[in-house]
């Protein structure tokens, strides 16, 4: 897929989620795509099952009141985006916010899900990411961007580990970079200390697995010269970076240090109960990078 066609904006009315459609809005509006906009209402008493009769009173008023709810939200997407109501689907319900919108952006057809990193709930306690869009990110079926505002750079960084869930995340970037005429860097970081040796040697009295400077350039060269081959692949300008230590630091680093507004990153998508589970590089980045973070899930098979 070269492009998100069908892209899927969950709000709460919060300055976070207001953020996430703008960014939305004018990805849709670059590309052509179809725009959708879902807020789901708390229900926390549909779980109460202490008191069904409260739940079945509280029932009687829903139609009306999330009818008040419809109203406000088209309101808030029109003033946000400047859109008209004709150009846009609005998708109101309740439940559960975080199951509820990825119900909805399944049956919608979304190949992109966008949310705030904060929505109206998240404390100021130093939050990183809010509980639904954690959520979001685990379990969604497609790609997922977690809004952040941006500074304006349009710098995109993409990390790539030389594998296949790499790939469709280096081929986003590619397609940003295009899309936002943007600069692009891609990043490769070379994790120096294999634990599982390091661990073995000193249980058996010896020293941590290490490598010498030589090898380490060695490394290196070859890496860096791996990064320049896939920007040819891809047919696009941009810088090749190889830097030391997990990769999931030298990603959120280079991303602060180049002042990026967007940070891609890929995963591996899983069928069945346990659809999704981030690995540690892209949870980490999804949750603690500066800016915003584009996750693009490669689905196996």
């Amino acid at each position: 897929m070269d492009k998100f066609q069908r892209i899927f904006a969950a709000i709460d009315f919060s300055s976070g989620s207001d953020e996430a459609l703008r960014q939305a809005h004018e990805r849709a509006l670059s590309t052509w795509a179809k725009l959708a906009v879902c807020h789901i209402v708390p229900n926390e008493l549909r779980s109460q099952l202490l008191f069904p009769h409260i739940s079945r009173i509280a029932s009687l008023n829903d139609p009306f009141e999330l009818e008040r709810v419809a109203e406000t939200a088209s309101a808030r997407v029109m003033e946000v985006t400047g859109r008209t109501q004709a150009e846009f689907d609005l998708i109101v319900d309740e439940g559960t916010p975080y199951a509820a919108i990825l119900t909805h952006a399944e049956k919608w057809l979304a190949d992109l899900i966008v949310a705030g990193s904060h929505g109206a709930a998240a404390s100021a306690a130093g939050l990183r990411l809010g509980s639904v869009a954690n959520k979001i990110t685990q379990y969604a079926h497609c790609a997922v961007l977690i809004a952040r505002p941006c500074r304006g750079t349009g710098g995109i960084v993409a990390g790539t580990d030389f594998s296949d869930p790499a790939l469709p995340a280096l081929r986003a970037a590619a397609v940003e970079a295009r899309r936002t005429k943007g600069d692009l860097t891609i990043v490769h970081s070379l994790d120096l200390v294999w634990p599982a040796a390091g661990v073995a040697s000193m249980a058996l009295g010896g020293s941590p697995f290490n490598i010498s400077d030589e090898q380490v350039r060695t490394l290196e060269d070859l890496a860096r010269q791996r990064l320049d081959d896939a920007l040819k692949q891809l047919h696009i300008q941009g810088q090749a970076f190889v830097t030391r230590g997990p990769a999931e630091i030298a990603l959120i680093e280079t991303a602060a240090h180049l002042k990026a507004d967007l940070l891609v990153v890929g995963t591996v998508g899983r069928t069945g109960l346990r659809r999704l589970l981030l690995g540690s590089v892209a949870g980490t980045v999804v949750t603690e990078a500066p800016c915003s973070v584009l996750m693009v899930r490669r689905h196996p098979g």
